[in-house]
């Protein structure tokens, strides 16, 4: 950008438009970008300093060489090319943390751990439940339809124990797996984080569950929803 006198401008109060005039009538030969952009900035910084007490004005008309310097320091520090790397002094400051104290025996572990958090029945999170051989005599679906749904991601199934799964009963229509269960299951980390998505209502769905919304046959309002949730 060509240099553009600007020096003499009586920029207070003066809008970018009167200062990029008073800028085109020193400067005929420049080109129109560059006053646009000059105009802008010295309209910015005569207006901040008309701000200023009319001692810090003072001040600053005193300390030019100090002012210009630290503004062009402050441009070009947001530039990477132009950052002063740190140059090391030869002194290392060691310091060492607390660290996580004593090893505690195993018991006292989990007696310490049992007075922060107590076990909670499947069911008082998860609802209605049932094992694989429950499912089968009471909805009539056999257990290797229930297993191959589980395994493809189509139903939920928690674990209770180790190894035993359980179904949530509410994600079951006529016997089949409600339509969208597949959809939030293909979103979430794991089922046990999508069955409690399902449960609770959710505000972008008018304070309805998603599994209820579901239910009502708005499943791509829910995917939509557990997209953005589960992104």
């Amino acid at each position: 950008m060509p240099s553009l006198a600007a020096d003499s401008l009586p920029l207070r109060g003066l809008s970018a438009g009167d200062v990029r005039a008073a800028l085109k009538s020193s400067n005929p030969k420049a080109r129109s970008s560059d006053l646009n952009m000059m105009a802008e900035i010295l309209s910015f910084v005569s207006g901040v300093i008309a701000e200023l007490p009319k001692a810090e004005q003072s001040e600053l008309a005193r300390e030019k060489d100090e002012v210009r310097r630290i503004l062009i320091e402050a441009v070009h520090s947001g530039r990477p090319e132009t950052r002063v790397p740190l140059k090391p002094t030869g002194r290392v400051e060691r310091r060492r943390g607390a660290g996580l104290g004593g090893i505690i025996p195993l018991e006292e572990g989990k007696a310490r751990l049992d007075r922060y958090a107590s076990a909670r029945p499947l069911e008082s999170w998860a609802g209605p439940v049932a094992g694989a051989g429950e499912v089968e005599d009471n909805l009539g679906i056999p257990r290797s339809t229930l297993s191959s749904w589980q395994q493809k991601g189509m139903v939920v199934g928690l674990l209770r124990g180790t190894r035993k799964l359980a179904y949530p009963l509410d994600q079951f229509v006529d016997a089949r797996p409600l339509e969208g269960i597949a959809d939030i299951l293909r979103l979430a980390p794991e089922a046990r984080s999508a069955w409690l998505w399902l449960r609770q209502p959710h505000g972008a769905l008018n304070n309805r569950a998603p599994l209820d919304a579901l239910k009502a046959g708005d499943r791509q309002e829910v995917v939509i929803v557990a997209e953005r949730d589960f992104a």
